[in-house]
C-alpha cells in the first residue's frame, strides 16, 4: 500500500464536491507489482497515453460492460458497499449507450473478497456473472452474510491477475474502492476517489474523450 502519496491539486471539481485528481506527477511506488510492469510505471516512461492504452488496456484483468460510449475503469472489491452503489448509478448510462465501463476487480476488504471476485473472472459468463452478483449482495452486505454470495477456488491465473490489479491500483495512489479513471478530451487522466452520482456521472460525460 502506497504512505503518504503527494497530495495534488484538484483537477476539476463537480458539484464543489467531488475531487478529482490528475494521475500522472504522482511518485509511482513499485511494490507489489512485477518487474515487467514495474519498468513500464517508471516515471520517465509514463505519459497519460501509456498509461491508458497499455497499462490500463493491456495489464489491468477487467470485465467490461456496455460498448458505446467514453470507457472509465471502476476498480471494485465485491464487499464495498460503495461500489454496489456505484454500480447502480452506472447502469443505466452503460444500457442507454453512453458509458462503457470496464470493471477492475481487486479483493482486499474481507477474507471473502479473493474468491467471490474468483466468481466472476473465473465464470463462463463474467458479465451475467457480475450482474447476478449485483443483484443480490446488497441483503449479504447489510446482514454480514457473505458466505453466501457466489465464491470460486481461485485459480493460479486469477490470483495472479487479482494481485496485479491491486498493485496497480496502489502504484496509482488508489487506497481503497471504488476509484474511477477516465480520460479527457484534451488527453489528460483524471481519478474519482471514492462514490460518484448518477448526477455527477451524467455532468462528466461530455468532458470523456
Amino acid at each position: 500500500m502506497l504512505r503518504n502519496a503527494p497530495k495534488r491539486k484538484p483537477l476539476m471539481n463537480l458539484s464543489g464536491k467531488l475531487s478529482i485528481r490528475c494521475l500522472l506527477g504522482w511518485g509511482i511506488a513499485m511494490a507489489g507489482i512485477s518487474s515487467a510492469t514495474a519498468g513500464d510505471l517508471q516515471p520517465n516512461k509514463l505519459t497519460p497515453e501509456t498509461l491508458w492504452s497499455q497499462i490500463l488496456a493491456h495489464r489491468l484483468t477487467y470485465i467490461q460492460e456496455g460498448h458505446r460510449g467514453p470507457i472509465i475503469y471502476d476498480f471494485q472489491d465485491p464487499n464495498c458497499p460503495y461500489c454496489h452503489v456505484l454500480y447502480d448509478n452506472e447502469a443505466p448510462l452503460i444500457e442507454e449507450g453512453k458509458l462503457t465501463v470496464r470493471y477492475v476487480p481487486v479483493a482486499f476488504l474481507t477474507r471473502y473478497s479473493p474468491a467471490e471476485a474468483a466468481a466472476w473472472l473465473q465464470a463462463p459468463h463474467p458479465v451475467a456473472a457480475l450482474k447476478h452478483f449485483e443483484q443480490i449482495v446488497e441483503g449479504a452486505v447489510q446482514s454480514g452474510g457473505y458466505a453466501q454470495l457466489p465464491q470460486a477456488r481461485l485459480s493460479t491465473k486469477t490470483a495472479t491477475d487479482l494481485h496485479t490489479n491491486l498493485g496497480i491500483m496502489q502504484a496509482l495512489g488508489i487506497r481503497g474502492t471504488p476509484a474511477v479513471i477516465y480520460q479527457m478530451k484534451n488527453g489528460q487522466l483524471g481519478l474519482i476517489p471514492g462514490l460518484i452520482s448518477k448526477k455527477q456521472l451524467i455532468a462528466l460525460l461530455p468532458q470523456l474523450k
